[in-house]
């Protein structure tokens, strides 16, 4: 028989993976829309037109471009869209299984899945300016991105003229300080594709908030140009990042299951992701995701708590690309191949010398869904079934 110590110790554990029958409902709506063969929630193939980019050396020896002078002529690939949750199998798998009261056994899990429902469980509620785009970053960082990522530790740009506040945070409570830092943004190599990130979070994760046209020839201005957030779709600026931080991280980590590497994109309320893969030559888009949620907008959505969880640690949660997926590629390899050694071989992460019209709404002509998705789409509708109580206690 257990003693009395273990089995407070067990109940202890128990409580953090514990939630309330609302919160239930609306995680269990969050990863069905990941699931779901709804265009919605859909994740968007990428393809960059061979005919306008400019990623490649220039034969004037006046060295790359930046990323907010970035161009190319991406437009998406209608034939058929891909779903969210195809890309993320672990991390669906996790959460899919605590709806069905079952806990993780690894410790690394675990530790992801304690810090999910921590915050889905959380009261609290954070007053965003949205107004004030370049403070909007530092505030999802520091309450959204920070927490749900294995470490808060995130850099933001040192040039940043939000920095004029020190290590506070730019929410409502002025006892807030910042989790991170300022300090070098810079990626990239002053040949090619380069400039600094607005915040990069634990080395693994960069976040563009994006306050300006990209095609702006004086960098970022202290004059703050209101941006509509639809403008994130298809956006040159996030697409360069994008590519060039997927280089960094296969360069830095090669001994990585797969190489698909995301960026976070914000504006107004709205955020979306970005994805590369630097070894098969994928870029993939995820739909704009609302910030906060309908019924109180001074908390985050499920859906951005759900999504964000995912992205931030998709070294753990994220399967790669589906076999369907490896055909669709954005022939940025064929684009720059006078230049493709140096985004392989000689990006950096620091240290770099640093020399839109609305697009109507593209909606694809068939979805594609494969066995894991409509294994956990009939999970999920089976636990919608089920009479729950108001408290769902995981099993031991």
């Amino acid at each position: 028989m257990a003693s009395p110590s273990k089995i407070k110790k067990f109940e202890e554990a128990q409580q953090k993976f514990t939630l309330s029958g609302e919160v239930y409902t609306r995680l269990h709506s969050a990863i069905y829309q990941l699931c779901s063969i709804n265009y919605d929630a859909s994740v968007k193939a990428i393809k960059i037109n061979p005919g306008n980019i400019n990623a490649g050396m220039k034969t004037s020896g006046n060295g790359g471009e930046r990323f907010h002078k970035a161009s190319c002529d991406a437009q998406p690939f209608v034939e058929k869209g891909f779903i969210m949750g195809d890309i993320f199998r672990k991390g669906i798998e996790i959460v899919i299984a605590l709806l069905e009261g079952e806990i993780p056994e690894t410790k690394i899990e675990k530790f992801l899945l304690e810090k999910l429902v921590k915050m889905l469980n959380s009261d609290e509620l954070v007053e965003i300016d949205f107004a004030s785009e370049t403070d909007l970053a530092v505030v999802l960082a520091n309450h959204l991105f920070g927490k749900l990522a294995t470490s808060s530790s995130y850099t933001i740009d040192k040039t940043c003229h939000a920095k004029r506040k020190g290590n506070r945070c730019f929410c409502n409570d002025e006892k807030c300080v910042l989790k991170g830092v300022y300090g070098d943004t810079s990626i990239g190599n002053p040949q090619v594709w380069h400039g600094s990130l607005d915040i990069i979070i634990e080395n693994n994760i960069a976040v563009e908030n994006l306050e300006e046209e990209p095609d702006s020839s004086h960098g970022k201005s202290p004059v703050e140009v209101k941006m509509r957030a639809s403008f994130l779709s298809l956006n040159p600026q996030l697409i360069a990042e994008t590519i060039v931080f997927s280089f960094i991280q296969k360069q830095k980590h090669p001994e990585r299951s797969n190489f698909l590497t995301p960026l976070i994109g914000v504006a107004k309320s709205e955020m979306l992701v970005m994805f590369y893969d630097s070894e098969h030559d994928v870029l993939l888009e995820s739909t704009l995701i609302p910030l906060m949620s309908r019924e109180c907008k001074s908390r985050f959505s499920v859906e951005a708590i759900v999504i964000t969880w995912l992205v931030v640690n998709y070294q753990f949660l994220c399967s790669g690309l589906t076999k369907n997926m490896l055909s669709l590629k954005a022939n940025f390899f064929e684009n720059v191949k006078d230049s493709i050694e140096i985004y392989q071989n000689e990006l950096q992460l620091q240290n770099v010398t640093l020399a839109a019209e609305k697009l109507p709404a593209q909606r694809v002509q068939e979805l594609d869904h494969s066995d894991f998705l409509l294994k956990n789409q009939q999970r999920l509708f089976s636990l919608q079934l089920r009479k729950r109580c108001t408290s769902i206690v995981p099993k031991n």
